[in-house]
């Protein structure tokens, strides 16, 4: 039969008030829109002269493994860049939350745990080059 050992340790409260702090963050987000919002012009030769159109503006995405393109209209695009906004703010919430959480579990561990998995549970430096 194998029994596990578990010791409870806190996570510390300023971790706590860290994590929690984002999540309310994450939570006044209102909008958000996966992909990239670029502007593109066109030049293009006319009677000798290069005329120039746009801009235009294009929000681009990958849905179901394709890329998908779709001019945004002047009416549209400052609701399109703030939601591409918050999707972007979204995903750094979400990244700096995971690695609390990671540091977290790690502060939690048995000693004899940190020291076995010592090199993942410290941020890793550089290694010197050779010159």
């Amino acid at each position: 039969m194998l029994y596990s050992y578990y010791t409870t340790y806190m996570i510390s409260p300023s971790l706590q008030q860290e994590r929690a702090h984002i999540l309310q963050q994450m939570a006044n987000i209102d909008s958000m829109i996966r992909g990239h919002l670029s502007q593109q012009t066109y030049r293009r030769k006319s009677a000798g002269r290069v005329l120039t159109q746009g801009p235009y503006h294009l929000l681009q995405r990958h849905e179901q493994g394709k890329n998908n393109c779709q001019r945004v209209g002047p009416e549209e695009l400052e609701f399109i860049a703030q939601a591409v906004e918050g999707h972007a703010r979204f995903q750094e919430l979400a990244s700096r939350y995971a690695q609390l959480t990671e540091q977290a579990t790690w502060e939690r561990q048995s000693p004899e745990v940190k020291k076995k998995f010592q090199r993942f549970s410290r941020p890793t430096s550089p290694k010197p080059s050779r010159a």
